[in-house]
């Protein structure tokens, strides 16, 4: 599956989130979830959910983050392993 091994980021959607669960809940298995998703509908129970799935993840507690808070956690993420390959 093209999930597999994939760094998932959701920065918007809580509903992609709660997807993105129930694919792990049927096998897919993405190395990392960056799920910070905003709003008042279902953002902070979508991040509940992936914190309680078998999979490393990042997120924020509550209503508040959305998709600038996923990109630098990303990037972030690409800054530390560039560091470590010398680059």
């Amino acid at each position: 599956d093209r999930l597999d091994g994939a760094i998932i980021a959701i920065g918007n959607a809580p509903s992609a989130a709660l997807t993105v669960c129930r694919l792990i809940e049927h096998g897919v298995r993405p190395a990392l979830i960056v799920g910070t998703p905003v709003g008042f509908v279902n953002a902070a129970e979508s991040k509940d959910e992936i914190r309680k799935i078998d999979v490393p993840s990042i997120t924020c507690v509550g209503t508040r983050g959305g998709t600038p808070i996923a990109v630098a956690c990303v990037n972030e993420l690409i800054a530390i392993v560039s560091v470590g390959e010398g680059d």
